[in-house]
């Protein structure tokens, strides 16, 4: 019997860890609507109400933005305020290699600061698949 209790202990405990597990951030609630869809290309020149991402160890903040494109790579990031401006925004990375961006989404770049940056370019994202239309089971007999 004491065997049975601690495999149920253990059992519930690992219920309560998966349900943790799979609360998931902004980013990552962004990144899979990406994979799972995909999205058009980004064209050149300025691009409104994007997300920018900065990830640290177990947190994550999303903040709408603007980018400049050039060439396929980010250029300029603008953040937004709660009343409608925006300003520059400068980052320090770690790697100077250009931002560039794949399936509507940046390259992650990490800052100085260890943060996690990435873009994410919302309105390019596809339109969910259209869904197949299931057959209406019989209503008469088949026999």
């Amino acid at each position: 019997m004491k065997k049975f209790y601690i495999s149920f202990l253990f059992i519930t405990f690992g219920f309560f860890l998966n349900a943790f597990a799979q609360e998931s951030s902004c980013y990552d609630q962004y990144r899979k609507v990406f994979e799972n869809r995909g999205a058009n290309p980004v064209e050149d020149g300025a691009h409104d109400n994007i997300i920018l991402t900065i990830r640290t160890e177990g947190k994550a903040d999303c903040y709408v933005a603007r980018a400049v494109v050039q060439n396929s790579v980010i250029v300029e990031i603008d953040m937004y305020f709660e009343d409608g401006t925006f300003e520059k925004k400068e980052f320090e990375f770690k790697d100077k290699s250009s931002w560039s961006i794949h399936n509507g989404m940046s390259k992650t770049k990490i800052t100085e600061k260890d943060e996690y940056v990435n873009i994410m370019f919302v309105n390019k994202i596809k339109p969910k698949r259209k869904k197949l239309m299931k057959a209406p089971t019989p209503d008469f007999d088949l026999n």
